[in-house]
C-alpha cells in the first residue's frame, strides 16, 4: 500500500509513548502556579468510541474562510467539540485518548451534498457497501446527502450510522417521490406526503412539466422537505425551479437552457435516451448559451436562496477519458466490479465512451470555462455553493472524486480557503445542519480531520493515496488525512484503506477463480 503518513516504526513510537505533557495554569491571588502532569494516555483506537479525546499542538481551519489559526488543543466530549485553546487541567478530567497533531492541520469534516450509494455494480461481482463507507470516510466525508438511492435500505443505514454502530459517514436521505401511474398533480402531491410520512430528509427531483412541478414544490413547501433538483432537458428549467422555490440545483443541467435563445441547436437525429448523444451535446450547452443571460439566471439563483452543488468532477472524463482512465490510485484501490461497470456499454450509466472523440473532449473543455467562469460569477455574487462528487460513474472513484471536486473549485477561481468552506460551513447551511456541523466550534459535532500537512498549500494533500511533498529538499509520498472523527469516534485512514485494499485484492483473486472456471 502506499505510504500516506510517517514511517511505520515512527508511528508505532509515536503510538506506544507518551504524546502529551499537560500543563495546568492555576490563579492564587496575584500569582500563577504552573504544575506539569505526565499522561500515558495513547493514541484512540481505530473506530472506537473515546469518552474524552484531546487532539494536541494543531493548527486549525476553522471553516468560515478565516485563516488558519494554532497551534492550539481541541477537547471533545462525547462526541461534541468543548474546546478549542490551551488546554489546562483546572476541574479537567485527563483525556482517555491523545492525537498529536504537531505539523498537521485539523479542520472540519467535508459534507458530500451529493452522493449515491451502491451495493454493486455489476450483479456477477459483489461489491461490498463497506467499500464506498470506507473510501468516503478515508477522504474525510463525514455528512453525506444521499440523492435518490434505496431508501429502504439507506433509511437502515442512516439508523446505524446514527448510533455508530456501522463504520460510515453520517447519512441524509433525499428520497425519488412517488409521482404516480398519471404523474398528475393530485398524484404527486401524495407521493410527497407519503415521503414525509416515510422519513425523508428532502427530494430529489426533476423532469417534470410545469404543472407537475408546481404541484411537487408547493407540497414539498407545505410539508417542510427540502429539495434537490437534477433538471434535464425538458419543458421546465432553471427559471421554473428558481421561481417556484426549489433548495438546490445539482449538476449544470437547465442552467444553460435559460440562456439560450430557443433551445439548443440539436442535430436531427439526435437521441436522448442514447448517452452517447445525451453527454456530448451537453458538452456544447454553455457555448451555446449568452454570458449575460447566464449572469442573469445565477443572480436571480442567489435573489431566490437556491444553492449550487456543481459536481464538477463528475464530468471531467468527458474533457480527457484517457487522464480519467488511468489514474494512479485504481491500481490500490479500484474494485473489479467497478472496473467492469465502467467499460463502455448502453446499459451502464455513464459509460458512455465508446466512439468518444477529440472533438467531443475540446467542446466538453469549452464547457468547462464557462461553466466555471458561471460558478465563480455565482460564488462572488454570494451564491452558495457546495461540494458534491456522484461517485460511482465516468470513471470518478468515491471519496477520489470529492477531493478532486475541491482541485477544480479552485480551478474555477476560488482560493482554497473558499473551496473548504463550501465542503464544510455551505454544505451545512445546505442541509440546515449550520449550527451543528462545518466549523471547529465550541459545542459542534466532533466531525473533524486530523491531516498531514497545510492542505491550503495543496488541496491534494487530502486525497486518501496521498501525493508527492518536499521534505527537506527531497519528493516523498506523504499526505493523506491520518484521522477522520465522526461523532467523536476515530477512524485511522491509513486502516481504513488497508481494509479497502484487502477487499479489492479479495475480489481480484475471486474474480479471476470465476473467469478462468468459466463463471463469469
Amino acid at each position: 500500500m502506499p505510504s500516506i503518513q510517517n514511517s511505520p516504526s515512527t508511528y508505532l513510537a509515536r503510538r506506544f509513548t507518551v504524546v502529551a505533557q499537560l500543563i495546568a495554569a492555576i490563579l492564587i491571588g496575584s500569582s500563577v502556579v504552573k504544575t506539569t502532569t505526565q499522561n500515558a494516555a495513547q493514541e484512540p483506537a481505530h473506530g472506537e468510541a473515546v469518552e474524552r479525546l484531546m487532539i494536541t499542538n494543531a493548527m486549525v481551519i476553522y471553516g468560515n474562510g478565516r485563516p488558519p489559526f494554532g497551534p492550539v488543543d481541541i477537547v471533545v466530549e462525547d462526541g461534541l467539540i468543548t474546546r478549542v485553546g490551551t488546554w489546562t487541567t483546572g476541574s479537567a478530567r485527563i483525556p482517555d485518548a491523545v492525537i498529536d497533531a504537531t505539523g498537521k492541520y485539523v479542520m472540519p469534516g467535508i459534507i458530500n451534498t451529493h452522493m449515491h450509494w451502491h451495493e454493486w455494480r455489476v450483479p456477477s461481482i459483489p461489491q461490498s457497501i463497506q467499500y464506498e463507507r470506507n473510501l468516503y470516510l478515508a477522504a474525510g466525508v463525514t455528512t453525506v446527502r444521499e440523492v435518490g438511492g434505496n431508501f429502504r435500505k439507506s433509511k437502515i443505514w442512516q439508523a446505524e450510522s446514527a448510533a455508530n454502530a456501522i463504520v460510515s459517514p453520517r447519512i441524509l436521505v433525499y428520497a425519488r417521490p412517488e409521482l404516480g401511474t398519471n404523474r398528475t398533480p393530485e398524484e404527486i402531491r401524495i407521493g410527497v406526503r407519503q415521503a414525509k410520512l416515510d422519513g425523508a430528509d428532502g427530494l430529489k427531483i426533476g423532469g417534470l412539466d410545469r404543472d407537475q412541478l408546481e404541484a411537487l414544490l408547493g407540497e414539498a413547501h407545505i410539508q417542510g422537505l427540502r429539495t434537490a433538483a437534477h433538471i434535464g432537458v425538458e419543458e421546465t428549467t432553471a427559471a421554473d425551479y428558481i421561481e417556484l422555490g426549489v433548495g438546490s440545483i445539482e449538476h449544470f443541467y437547465g442552467i444553460g437552457e435559460v440562456a439560450i435563445d430557443g433551445i439548443q441547436d440539436f442535430p436531427a437525429d439526435m437521441n436522448y435516451s442514447d448517452e452517447t448523444h445525451r453527454f456530448a451535446y451537453a458538452g456544447e450547452l454553455f457555448a451555446q448559451a449568452d454570458p449575460e443571460g447566464l449572469r442573469k439566471i445565477v443572480e436571480s439563483m442567489i435573489a431566490h436562496n437556491v444553492g449550487w452543488s456543481p459536481t464538477l468532477s463528475i464530468y471531467e472524463a468527458s474533457r480527457d477519458v484517457v487522464r480519467a482512465q488511468n489514474l494512479p490510485w485504481y491500481r490500490d484501490y479500484l474494485h473489479p466490479s467497478m472496473e467492469e461497470f465502467w467499460r463502455p456499454a448502453p446499459d451502464h450509466h455513464g459509460s458512455y465512451f465508446a466512439g468518444w472523440t477529440s472533438s467531443n473532449e475540446a467542446a466538453w473543455r469549452r464547457n468547462y470555462r464557462i461553466w466555471m467562469d458561471t460558478l465563480n460569477h455565482f460564488g462572488r455574487r454570494g451564491g452558495l455553493i457546495t461540494t458534491g462528487d456522484d461517485a460511482g460513474y465516468i470513471y470518478s472513484l468515491y471519496g477520489f472524486g470529492l477531493i478532486r471536486e475541491l482541485e477544480l473549485h479552485e480551478e474555477a477561481g476560488f482560493h482554497p480557503l473558499e473551496v473548504l468552506k463550501h465542503a464544510t460551513v455551505n454544505g451545512a447551511r445546505m442541509l440546515g445542519l449550520s449550527d451543528k456541523l462545518g466549523r471547529v466550534r465550541v459545542g459542534y459535532l466532533a466531525d473533524l480531520l486530523v491531516v498531514n500537512g497545510n492542505p491550503l498549500e495543496n488541496l491534494r494533500l487530502l486525497n486518501p493515496y496521498g501525493t508527492s511533498v518536499n521534505v527537506d529538499g527531497r519528493s516523498v509520498h506523504g499526505g493523506g488525512i491520518e484521522w477522520t472523527i465522526k461523532d467523536g469516534v476515530p477512524y485511522h485512514v491509513p486502516t481504513l484503506m488497508d481494509e479497502v485494499q484487502q477487499m479489492v485484492d479479495d475480489a481480484r483473486s475471486s474474480n479471476w477463480h470465476n473467469v478462468t472456471s468459466g463463471h463469469s
